[in-house]
């Protein structure tokens, strides 16, 4: 007599089985967001300088898959004595096409409690920020550093260094001749 594994068990094996294919790092943690990406590095290594990543356009694909929905059942002897079943799954799949930019951001060091209270201000007098001013790195605060940073190209709830220098918060480095 033969037994069959059945599909849930079979599932659960593969399951504990690792992936192939790149490892998945944790790129940037920080106070205003999380970006994880797959086999992604900044473009230098620069001390003192953090960066932030924007990915690709998604591209959303439907695939579809011949998956087992019944195994064949064989007797004693190896005969087979009803067929396999299979059927056909389909389902979207989603991924980043490109390599996306990278841009330099503020440090989380740099975040402080004064420093977001006055980067709510500063939007707060452009109309961009509506909440009060906390000093905490909130949902209202990201949406409006996106609302102030889209129009220039930049799709990012996450500071960047321009976006700080163009709003005041810190200072910008001038290139003044010798002499």
């Amino acid at each position: 007599m033969t037994r069959l594994i059945p599909l849930g068990a079979l599932a659960a094996l593969v399951a504990c089985a690792p992936l192939p294919g790149p490892d998945v790092t944790k790129l940037i943690t920080s106070t205003q967001t999380e970006i994880t990406s797959v086999d992604m590095k900044p473009p230098a290594n620069m001390p003192g300088v953090c960066w932030g990543h924007i990915p690709g356009p998604q591209i959303t694909e439907i695939v579809s898959d011949i998956v087992l929905a019944t195994p064949a059942t064989v007797d004693e002897f190896g005969r087979e004595l009803s067929p396999a079943i299979y059927r056909k799954v389909t389902r979207p799949q989603t991924f980043n096409e490109g390599d996306g930019r990278w841009f330099t951001r503020t440090c989380d060091a740099d975040l402080t409690p004064d420093f977001v209270m006055t980067l709510q201000r500063a939007l707060q007098v452009r109309g961009l920020y509506r909440g009060p001013v906390t000093g905490e790195m909130d949902a209202r605060t990201r949406r409006a550093i996106r609302d102030y940073q889209t129009p220039q190209g930049l799709d990012s709830a996450v500071l960047s260094q321009t976006a700080a220098q163009q709003l005041g918060l810190i200072a910008v480095e001038l290139d003044l001749p010798e002499g």
